[in-house]
C-alpha cells in the first residue's frame, strides 16, 4: 500500500512538472515570436527605397543583349523612360519608345525592372545582372488574347554584349 501511495505521489508530481514545463515553453515561444515581429516593423538605414514609388536605377544605361534563340535587342533608359529596338531576329527593326519603367536594385550590379506596354498588351519583368553580363526575362505578350495577337509567355535568358552608362 505504501508503494502504491508513493507511486501515486510520483505521478502527481510528474503531471505538475509537465504542466509547468508546458507553461514555461508556451511563454518562451510567445516571447520569442513577438520579438522578431517588432523588429520587422523598423526600417534599416540601408533600406532607403520607398515602397510603391517608382525608381529609375537604370537611367543613363544603354545596352545590347542577345537571347539564346539568336534574337537581340538594343535598350536605352533615360529619365524614367525605356526604349528598345530589336536588332536581330524576325522582329528586327521593331521596338517601342517612351515607356515608363520601374526598377529595384536587388544586389551588387543586379537590377529588377518592369514595365507595362498598355497599347500592345505586354507586361515585362527583366533582371539585369551587370556583374555576370546576363539578362533574364519573364514576359506576358498579348494578354488581351486577340486573334491577331494571341497570348503567349516568354521566359528567356541571354547575354549582355554591350553595356554603357553615361554620367
Amino acid at each position: 500500500m505504501n508503494f502504491s501511495r508513493k507511486n501515486h505521489e510520483h505521478k502527481k508530481n510528474n503531471r505538475n512538472l509537465l504542466s509547468k514545463t508546458k507553461l514555461v515553453t508556451f511563454i518562451c515561444l510567445a516571447i520569442f515570436s513577438i520579438g522578431p515581429n517588432f523588429g520587422q516593423s523598423t526600417t534599416m538605414e540601408e533600406n532607403k527605397f520607398q515602397f510603391g514609388e517608382p525608381e529609375h536605377f537604370l537611367d543613363g544605361y544603354s545596352l545590347n543583349f542577345q537571347y539564346q534563340n539568336g534574337t537581340a535587342i538594343h535598350m536605352d533608359f533615360n529619365d524614367g523612360i525605356a526604349q528598345y529596338e530589336w536588332v536581330a531576329g524576325p522582329a528586327k527593326g521593331n521596338g517601342n519608345a517612351d515607356i515608363p519603367y520601374r526598377s529595384r536594385k536587388i544586389g551588387d550590379n543586379l537590377y529588377l525592372i518592369n514595365w507595362h506596354e498598355t497599347e500592345i498588351n505586354d507586361y515585362l519583368t527583366i533582371v539585369f545582372d551587370f556583374e555576370k553580363m546576363m539578362v533574364h526575362s519573364s514576359i506576358i505578350i498579348g494578354y488581351a488574347n486577340k486573334p491577331e495577337r494571341t497570348l503567349k509567355t516568354v521566359f528567356r535568358s541571354g547575354i549582355i554584349d554591350h553595356l554603357k552608362k553615361s554620367n
